[in-house]
């Protein structure tokens, strides 16, 4: 399997798991067969666009969201401040107000923690 083919896999993954959705459930929504969706994680078949824009719509994210990771990879250590923009509107879109609130005061003490672990140092 290529290393495109398996980021991609494991991007949809990730997507889906994120969302605490199963397989089925995936399937269900995008309209697509359960075992589609197996062989696409599995990096045993590649999506057409169709089956790209249905799995976008069911994740609510956008293809381009998707298809990024072919290029760029999930295990890169160090992902563009762009990418990441997008990933955290998509995740925000998904958000209750409570969650989002959460989710900022999260990013606060990461971000305050950071400051006062290199001050340390």
């Amino acid at each position: 399997m290529s290393d495109r083919r398996r980021r991609l896999a494991a991007r949809l993954r990730a997507l889906r798991q994120s969302r605490g959705m199963t397989q089925e459930q995936l399937a269900e929504y995008a309209n697509l067969h359960p075992t589609y969706i197996a062989k696409i994680e599995a990096g045993k078949r590649l999506p057409s666009l169709e089956a790209l824009e249905r799995l976008a719509a069911a994740l609510n994210v956008s293809v381009t969201s998707i298809v990024r990771a072919m290029d760029e990879g999930e295990e890169a250590s160090v992902i563009s401040e762009e990418a990441f923009i997008v990933d955290l509107k998509e995740i925000l879109r998904g958000c209750s107000e409570g969650q989002k609130s959460l989710l900022w005061a999260f990013a606060r003490l990461l971000k305050r923690y950071n400051i006062s672990h290199h001050s340390a140092e």
